[in-house]
């Protein structure tokens, strides 16, 4: 069988996207638009202070039709935010997001952010998982069945 995948081993080598809390969220828009993020961790003096997601633009600017070259990232972004440690599998990330409802979780490696994963991703690679079990398992019945 396969062993599961930890979201370090998802993040590893891959670009940090991130917002500061005194960005504008014009900015905001453009760089998650730019580099296709769904959510931007938001730092502080380089520490993680909240989140922006989607979600937060269109419920907290759009919606109360804010300007967005004028509000700050701080004055909408989630600011409770759920982290999760390198060295859990993705089926703790996945569970994690179920329960708190959320589609993006910060990755942190001793309290320092290095990656954020989507849940769409941890269900793609879940997918993939599922199918080498499948494969395996089909593999194992037809070697039994041959020397019986």
């Amino acid at each position: 069988m396969m062993e599961k995948k930890t979201v370090g081993e998802i993040v590893k080598g891959r670009p940090l996207y991130v917002a500061q809390e005194n960005d504008s969220m014009l900015e905001a828009v453009h760089y998650m638009t730019k580099y296709r993020v769904g959510a931007l961790p938001v730092l502080a003096e380089g520490h993680l202070v909240g989140i922006l997601s989607e979600r937060d633009v269109m419920t907290r600017v759009v919606a109360q039709e804010l300007n967005p070259a004028s509000v700050k990232i701080s004055q909408v972004m989630t600011r409770k935010v759920a982290l999760l440690e390198k060295d859990k599998d993705y089926c703790q990330a996945l569970a994690t997001m179920n329960q708190l409802h959320i589609r993006h979780l910060p990755i942190t490696d001793g309290g320092h952010l290095v990656g954020c994963v989507s849940i769409r991703e941890l269900l793609e690679i879940d997918v993939e998982c599922k199918d080498a079990e499948i494969q395996f398992l089909d593999d194992y019945i037809r070697k039994v069945e041959s020397v019986m």
